[in-house]
């Protein structure tokens, strides 16, 4: 079996964020299953978190990027890799905050079914800053 992917708001590919008024991004990802595999990566930073990093399993983990001006690079590609070795399902979701945490647009939001011996799920996109 095919992971099924299925978007509510599709990858734009690309994003535009100001960060000169403070837009920073929000990231979640719900998962259902015991052991939820991913591996959130940066092109300029290599892998920045992995699901294991937040503590004991969960179904939902959050974090935020672009908030720390340290974050912050031109032509960034940001990524996710889901496993679905011991998850069935994930809802991947980024949203673009202004600088109190305001949601301003759901960037992607995408759902995902797979089985144990489905390989994984990637998901990119790529960060400008104009």
């Amino acid at each position: 079996m095919a992971v099924t992917r299925t978007p509510i708001t599709d990858n734009p590919a690309s994003l535009a964020i100001s960060h000169t008024t403070g837009q920073f991004l929000h990231f979640s990802v719900n998962a259902i299953g015991p052991v939820p595999i991913f591996a959130f990566s940066s092109s300029a930073k290599g892998t920045i978190y992995e699901a294991a990093d937040f503590g004991p399993p969960t179904t939902l983990y959050e974090w935020d990027h672009l908030r720390n001006p340290s974050d912050i690079q031109q032509l960034e590609t940001l990524s996710l890799l889901l496993s679905f070795f011991s998850n069935a399902q994930y809802t991947y979701k980024v949203e673009l905050c202004d600088k109190v945490g305001t949601v301003i647009q759901t960037v992607l939001e995408i759902q995902y079914t797979g089985a144990s011996t489905d390989s994984a799920a990637p998901e990119s996109f790529l960060v400008v800053i104009p």
